[in-house]
């Protein structure tokens, strides 16, 4: 079963929008596109319970969106408050200026700051190094695919790709269609007899676990 991670895209204008949606489409995400905040906080409300963003980018100056009851620190507020593993990129031609770090870091305390003016590719750069993560014998390969090194087999779901750049951290699952994604992530390990296994925490509550080259594999 495939499921390609959501990326969230909060931008205001349209051919910025358009071309950072393309970009992570061809990187296999799922783009979530808002023009303004309430449109970001609705597609947030929508997938806090199904499939959750992995990824969110947001533009912090969203003064040429059609709608301003709500804005950029609004919706960074939400993804702090609901959807916590979401990693998070904020980007500025304004980013050097202390009032708007400091309004980001208070909107979302583990947001990351990019410098709008560097350009969409050095963007995606940024969203490359930060999800391409390795651990043990896997390694997540543009952000959207687990890969088993020593197979070069693939598994293809964003909850797979989730635990991986969470590593070692817990991570919590809000739904049964994501805790069975991860079961069979965890059974997909133990047929490629993988040094990383599944640790089931209860609560729907899950980690990986990375066993040294010399201990032996659980039966």
């Amino acid at each position: 079963m495939r499921a390609n991670p959501e990326v969230l895209l909060v931008e205001d204008d349209p051919d910025t929008l358009q071309q950072l949606r393309g970009q992570f489409e061809r990187r296999r995400f799922h783009p979530l596109a808002a023009r303004n905040a309430t449109r970001a906080l609705s597609l947030i409300e929508n997938n806090r319970h199904s499939s959750r963003p992995v990824l969110a980018v947001v533009d912090w100056d969203l003064s040429k969106g059609e709608d301003h009851r709500w804005n950029s620190g609004d919706v960074l507020a939400r993804l702090a408050r609901d959807v916590a593993d979401c990693l998070v990129i904020v980007y500025s031609q304004n980013i050097d200026a202390f009032r708007v770090r400091s309004e980001i870091q208070r909107a979302h305390p583990r947001a990351w700051l990019h410098d709008k003016r560097d350009g969409d590719t050095s963007l995606v750069e940024r969203v490359a190094r930060l999800l391409d993560q390795r651990v043990g014998d896997l390694r997540v390969q543009d952000g959207a695919v687990v890969i088993h090194v020593p197979s070069h087999d693939e598994h293809h779901h964003r909850e797979a790709v989730r635990l991986v750049v969470h590593h070692p951290e817990i991570v919590t699952f809000h739904s049964d269609t994501a805790t069975k994604a991860v079961r069979r992530f965890g059974e997909w390990l133990t047929r490629h007899e993988s040094c990383v296994r599944l640790v089931s925490l209860g609560n729907r509550k899950y980690r990986l676990d990375v066993r040294d080259e010399d201990q032996p594999a659980e039966a």
